[in-house]
């Protein structure tokens, strides 16, 4: 089923979340790689899904992994005329198209046992069949029976086919250094051999070709060459390449499409439509100087031009400046790497460390919209050496106000969530530090506000690691101990006593108690917890998540499984051996084993039931109940809507039971069944309700009382059914405790708290 999006002023936005196990797919809104306009609607890929706007109507409805799509990253669009369908080609090889409304998947390509890139670059239709240009060949594929028909190899397979296009007697293919050519009528071009290199198109070692187009029996070829405005379209002749645009600007090519009979340029500042002389038929955006758009792909169709914008999402233009953006509530770019959660409140962290410059900044999800705080909009980050944001922090105490941390020169950033950067703070204006590495920047891994808006820090290669800016501005660096001093941090928690938890790379997990006084460190002692039999039996000294529960117990994942430590209060003033982390046992078959055994966990998160999610290196998500002795859920890409097995961090909003997850490949969540108990009884919320006869989902009841007693009865008082909630949620299947289906009518739902009274809090109608 597809998420449909109400039309307003060309804006579109989620309107309402997810049910009770259900899930949805945070699909980038900024970035559209490629269009395809028909009469009555328009198709437009980004990274991570499909956007189909109706143009009568219009309404804008999502196609993603999760609610239609058989696959996660779109690499190009397609359209059969013949057969009237839509097609999509991602990444990995993976093939979709788009029919009558529903989806059908050519695998085709993905399922082939070969070496290297499957990625479709780009699909042509010719001759009533569809043509895709791979990693590795060109595949022709029967629309009309979803099925291969051939695969040709110009290469033997050893080039990605980058385009291709057909003219007269031949079809034309080009890898990024030469140009291949073979004739339609030949039955044999599966045979390399049945293929020649076309001599007009000279081989090149440094620059490279990107695409192929026919306009008007002539072909024309794109020549990238580093360096910024370097760019050329060269038309091919008999005798070989001739320069067909010569513009008085920097020429950044982009791509190429046909529009209408006529070759249309997409320039890094604009497109621009030429004649059959080159003459210019028309621009879109300003081409030269000044605002830009930044098109991958254009179409036309209404009387408009549709541009896949790569800045902007859909924009649609009616003449070169007259324009609008069609869009939908979304993170602004498909970067994730941490997050942070309070009180309605999602923030991310988009950076991490991956070897290239990462600037995206800081994303803020609340009621249900996405913004996003960068460099281009924040006015003390313009221009400044900032990037690589690696963790965010709401203050409880005023939960506009995030803390946002870097590794960078700017390591750390206070912002006002509907506004601007109100501070940013180095080592020239606090007690951060530079790193050790001598590189000219300052690394904090992780932040956290506690109960009293005081700001705790990871500051990683450094003398004093853990460092807190406190709710009066005031700075304090501890000293903790000479095994921490240079070393790179990783995470950091504080638990129900104050004390603070984090991990130092390769050195397990340290514990830091102030005792309530952060300006005297006379008093304070730290903890440090390894692998050694006596000082902590840690699987592993590479500690890779905290998480403390309800009864104040840290659980500990590492790269070899997960331990607990049941007293963490009473660890700093234990003796060794008596500090020592657990492992959870259980028998099975006559052997005992550990819980979840040597799984690389990546993140662990507490519910409102105080049971433990825990994200892994490989395996998915996995629920365990809150002893840690069972398996509850376990989520991967093979048995559920989740988009990677792997998983980088977790984030749960314990008002609605959301669980956010970072992946490899995007940020997807999952509504789970349990939230934060309320005693007040504030905010009490049953959905669906109705429930309708066509709705297969529970019945949730949120906003109840931690671990209560749920019943629900007749209007006659009559049980039908009993349950016990999952911290402050309860759900209900529609059945009685027999498992029938109840009767069309209204029910009353009551609950009762371990102690105290019960009270009615609701009521459902179930209409069967």
């Amino acid at each position: 089923m597809r998420l449909f999006i109400s039309f307003l002023l060309f804006s579109f936005g989620l309107s309402a979340q997810v049910g009770t196990g259900q899930w949805r797919l945070h699909v980038p809104s900024s970035k559209a790689i490629d269009v395809v306009a028909l009469n009555d609607r328009v198709y437009t890929a980004y990274e991570n899904g499909l956007s189909e706007y109706d143009l009568s109507s219009n309404e804008l409805s999502i196609w993603d992994a999760v609610n239609s799509l058989s696959d996660i990253s779109l690499s190009c669009l397609g359209y059969s005329t013949s057969n009237g369908a839509l097609f999509i080609g991602y990444e990995n090889g993976n093939i979709d198209k788009i029919k009558n409304n529903s989806v059908t998947n050519i695998p085709a390509i993905v399922l082939a046992e070969i070496q290297g890139s499957k990625r479709i670059n780009k699909i042509v239709e010719y001759g009533g069949y569809m043509f895709f240009a791979t990693g590795f060949s060109i595949v022709k594929v029967d629309p009309a029976k979803n099925e291969v028909a051939d695969t040709y190899y110009p290469t033997n397979g050893n080039q990605g086919i980058i385009d291709l296009a057909f003219r007269n007697d031949s079809i034309y293919a080009i890898t990024e250094d030469r140009m291949y050519r073979g004739y339609t009528n030949n039955i044999a071009l599966a045979d390399p051999a049945e293929w020649s290199e076309d001599s007009r198109v000279p081989i090149l070692t440094t620059e490279k070709y990107q695409d192929l187009e026919v306009v008007s029996d002539s072909l024309h070829i794109t020549l990238i060459v580093d360096g910024y405005g370097l760019d050329t379209i060269y038309t091919v002749r008999n005798s070989g390449l001739v320069p067909s645009v010569i513009e008085p600007f920097d020429m950044e090519i982009g791509s190429l499409n046909t529009i209408e009979g006529r070759l249309v340029i997409n320039y890094f500042a604009g497109t621009i439509i030429y004649n059959n002389d080159f003459s210019s038929y028309g621009t879109i955006g300003t081409y030269a100087f000044g605002p830009f758009s930044k098109a991958n792909a254009i179409a036309r169709s209404d009387g408009k031009y549709w541009i896949a914008d790569n800045d902007n999402g859909l924009v649609s233009y009616t003449d070169a400046t007259s324009n609008s953006t069609v869009s939908f509530s979304g993170p602004s770019k498909n970067e994730f790497y941490s997050l942070d959660w309070y009180n309605g409140k999602l923030a991310v962290a988009s950076g991490g460390q991956t070897g290239t410059v990462q600037r995206s900044g800081v994303y803020v999800f609340e009621d249900e919209e996405w913004s996003l705080k960068d460099e281009q909009n924040m006015n003390l980050w313009f221009g400044q050496n900032i990037w690589d944001y690696l963790s965010v922090s709401i203050d409880p105490t005023d939960n506009n106000r995030i803390a946002a941390a870097t590794y960078s020169q700017i390591p750390l950033s206070i912002l006002d969530a509907d506004g601007q950067v109100t501070d940013t703070l180095t080592p020239y204006n606090s007690v951060l530090e530079w790193t050790s590495l001598g590189n000219g920047n300052s690394m904090v891994t992780d932040i956290e506000y506690d109960n009293s808006g005081n700001l705790w820090v990871l500051n990683g290669y450094c003398n004093e690691p853990l460092k807190v800016y406190t709710s009066e501005n005031e700075w304090y660096g501890f000293d903790v101990g000479s095994a921490a001093k240079s070393r790179k941090t990783y995470d950091l928690e504080i638990d129900y006593n104050g004390n603070k938890w984090f991990t130092i790379r390769d050195g397990g997990l340290y514990g830091y108690k102030d005792n309530g006084s952060i300006s005297n460190s006379a008093d304070d002692q730290h903890v440090i917890l390894n692998s050694g039999p006596s000082s902590g039996a840690l699987p592993s000294n590479d500690v890779s998540a905290i998480a403390v529960d309800f009864d104040d117990e840290i659980w500990i994942g590492t790269d070899n499984g997960f331990a607990v430590l049941y007293n963490s209060k009473g660890a700093f003033d234990a003796a060794p051996g008596e500090y020592n982390a657990q492992r959870i046992k259980l028998e099975y078959e006559g052997n005992v084993e550990y819980v979840l055994g040597s799984t690389s966990i990546t993140d662990i998160v507490v519910d409102g039931a105080n049971r433990k999610w825990f994200g892994t290196e490989n395996a998915g998500i996995i629920l365990l109940s809150a002893d840690g002795l069972e398996i509850l859920e376990q989520h991967t890409m093979e048995n559920s809507p989740l988009i990677s097995n792997v998983i980088l961090d977790l984030e749960m909003d314990h008002t609605t039971g959301e669980l956010f997850i970072i992946t490899d490949k995007g940020l997807v969540s999952y509504r789970t069944d349990a939230t934060y108990g309320d005693p007040n009884y504030s905010n009490v919320v049953v959905f669906p309700n109705p429930a309708r006869p066509d709705f297969n989902g529970p019945i949730t009841i949120q906003g109840i009382m931690y671990d209560s007693d749920v019943k629900i009865t007749d209007i006659s008082g009559n049980l039908v059914y009993q349950t016990t909630s999952n911290g402050g949620t309860a759900t209900w299947d529609g059945k009685t405790l027999y498992g029938d289906r109840v009767s069309t009518g209204v029910y009353l739902i009551w609950t009762a708290p371990n102690e105290g009274k019960g009270r009615k809090v609701g009521k459902v109608l179930v209409v069967n």
